[in-house]
């Protein structure tokens, strides 16, 4: 919920010059408060197919991986099962119900690289995927770091020259888990192996990157944190950012480097880690697990959840301020 205060220390941030947003995929500023009066997130009825799957919508289970592609939404849907659990990715169109684009994708987030091509943060196999053509195995990009696959990769983000980064936790991982340590890493464009970003977190979760590309940004149990990257992809020590969020789940950027945290409801915070504003989730809804903008403008924020019935899913809500597409 926007407050006097935080509006009035927003504008004080806007007027100083702080935010800086990339041409390359924002459109020109000047970009203001990014929350409308009365903005409402509302439940996608349509979102998941009733199948099997998700025992025709009365299974209690994650929805992730938010995205929006080529006119498209994409999600990935959890089914029954543990360690790890089958997930499907599922794509969306307009009021049109999910169809299935990948019916055992074993996906959690998702991303696309510079040139769209889809990608998935896999705890089937371990590692980061990269999908073809509906049908088509996915290719393994990274699957292991020292000869061991890694444990349930979470969360990925892409920078604009194709450099990887991804969150390691152990949530749907094999038991035992596979590494010993819960980790961010970091793969260059072209490479078949990854470097660790950091390797003190706990249970590292969702991750994304500034408009500019200069920091990353990543939650985790113990709190949420920003790191300088390098002009070669190279990240700098934690820094704890925004130390009122304790933890956090997905995240993401919109075109004047505000920060939406998915917490009990999506906290959006400036870049020098001021919370603005609320977008309250309505009541009944799910645990709220990750974020994309999409919709012509990229002003549409989308929202999953998980939970059963109309809790779990994906809800929708109309912002002033354009995202960047993921």
């Amino acid at each position: 919920m926007t407050t006097p205060a935080n509006l009035a220390a927003w504008l004080l941030t806007l007027a100083s010059g702080a935010f800086t947003a990339c041409a390359a995929t924002c459109p020109g500023g000047p970009y203001g408060f990014p929350i409308p009066d009365g903005a409402q997130p509302v439940h996608l009825d349509n979102a998941l197919p009733l199948d099997e799957f998700n025992h025709f919508g009365t299974l209690s289970a994650n929805v992730e991986g938010a995205l929006w592609r080529s006119g498209s939404l994409y999600v990935s849907e959890f089914g029954e099962g543990a360690h790890p659990p089958p997930s499907r990715i599922l794509q969306i169109i307009g009021n049109q119900p999910g169809v299935v684009f990948a019916a055992d994708a074993g996906t959690n987030g998702l991303a696309t690289d510079a040139a769209g091509v889809l990608h998935g943060a896999s705890h089937k196999i371990g590692g980061i995927v990269r999908f073809g053509l509906p049908g088509q195995e996915p290719t393994v990009v990274v699957g292991s770091y020292k000869g061991v696959r890694f444990n349930s990769p979470n969360d990925l983000t892409f920078r604009s020259d194709g450099t990887i980064y991804f969150t390691d936790p152990t949530w749907q991982a094999p038991q035992p888990a596979p590494q010993k340590r819960t980790r961010v890493y970091r793969v260059a464009p072209g490479a078949g192996n990854a470097k660790v970003v950091d390797d003190q977190r706990d249970q590292p979760n969702g991750i994304t990157l500034s408009p500019d590309e200069q920091v990353l940004y990543v939650t985790a149990r113990d709190g949420l944190y920003r790191y300088a990257v390098a002009p070669d992809g190279s990240a700098g020590p934690a820094v704890r950012f925004a130390p009122q969020i304790s933890q956090g789940d997905g995240m993401v950027v919109d075109c004047a480097g505000n920060l939406y945290v998915t917490s009990t409801d999506v906290v959006v915070l400036d870049p020098a880690g001021l919370e603005i504003g609320r977008i309250v989730m309505p009541v009944g809804a799910g645990q709220i697990t990750n974020l994309a903008f999409g919709g012509p403008k990229r002003k549409t924020l989308y929202i999953t959840a998980m939970g059963s019935g109309s809790a779990r899913g994906v809800f929708k809500v109309k912002l002033d301020v354009p995202g960047l597409p993921y």
